[in-house]
């Protein structure tokens, strides 16, 4: 995943623009280029779990949109001109959404961070380029960021400075983290290498000032993209593997770190990006289709596994 991450917001991968030339023994002819494939990814579910943001790429546009759980209510919410990627969205309250902006010739991420109504209006700067925010914290003064160097590192709201919290070992990348229910840990991805074409990677823990950093799950897989279950009990994650064509949701205990794969009747060979439902009624998802990416919805044990777009 970290590898698909780098390459997201380039014109080769994360657009999927492609184009087709048809020859004759006489003489070549133009053909009409083939429609890009849209691709949803990145769910977020609003604090009050009525509907689920995440971006939507088609072309060279990539855009926030909304969609309530019933799969009702879609609409757009960011409209960026073409060549700039709206992307990430997390929700800062049931009314506002944040979200990163980057453009197609730019290494992942070098984007802004903004504020944004769900309704699409009173888009505003909040954020410094080069990050990329995810998880807002309990008490809704601070949001963790994933930084240019792949550190974890926290913005506060009201003086808009950012402490850096992680520092991953030499070689390494720390990815997504998410504040705990109750604001006293924050899990990540960790111990990914760069080196490696095929990644593994851990799940990892700290406290909220950053101390106390410790693998909270072991993994012989590139895992990352922490969600936590509302009670603080479990967390969900994304583990891939076959350099990245592969992947599933995991379940894992906090506590005793036993883990379990979730999505293994979901039909689609790749789920990433879990998010899990204020109410702990549902984990979102992204499975790769053979028409793109679409969000889908399950119960954290698998279970009623639909497609939402």
């Amino acid at each position: 995943m970290i590898t698909r991450l780098l390459a997201t917001c380039t014109l080769a991968t994360c657009l999927t623009v492609t184009a087709a030339v048809t020859t004759s023994a006489l003489a070549a002819e133009p053909s009409t280029p083939p429609t890009p494939k849209t691709h949803d990814r990145w769910p977020s579910f609003s604090p009050d779990g009525q509907f689920v943001a995440f971006e939507r790429s088609r072309g060279r546009a990539m855009d926030i949109y909304v969609v309530g759980v019933d799969g009702s209510g879609l609409h757009r919410v960011t409209n960026a001109p073409p060549g700039t990627l709206s992307m990430s969205p997390a929700w800062l309250s049931p009314e506002h959404i944040i979200y990163t902006t980057t453009s197609i010739s730019a290494d992942y991420p070098d984007g802004s961070l903004f504020e944004v109504s769900s309704a699409g209006s009173d888009d505003h700067l909040i954020g410094p380029a080069g990050a990329r925010a995810r998880s807002l914290s309990p008490d809704g003064k601070s949001l963790l960021l994933t930084t240019r160097n792949w550190e974890v590192a926290k913005l506060d709201l009201p003086s808009r400075t950012i402490a850096i919290l992680s520092h991953p070992p030499a070689g390494t990348w720390d990815t997504e983290a998410a504040w705990s229910p109750d604001g006293t840990q924050i899990a990540f991805g960790c111990n990914f290498s760069s080196t490696e074409k095929v990644g593994r990677s851990d799940i990892c823990a700290m406290k909220a000032d950053g101390t106390d950093r410790h693998v909270l799950v072991h993994r012989s897989d590139a895992s990352e993209w922490v969600t936590w279950s509302p009670d603080g009990k479990r967390i969900a994650f994304q583990a891939d593997r076959n350099d990245y064509s592969e992947g599933s949701i995991v379940v894992a205990d906090v506590q005793s770190g036993q883990a379990e794969v979730i999505s293994t009747k979901t039909g689609y060979t790749l789920n990433e990006t879990p998010a899990w439902s204020p109410d702990g009624e549902w984990i979102a998802l992204q499975v790769k289709t053979a028409d793109g990416y679409r969000i889908a919805l399950m119960h954290p044990d698998g279970s009623a596994f639909h497609r939402l777009t």
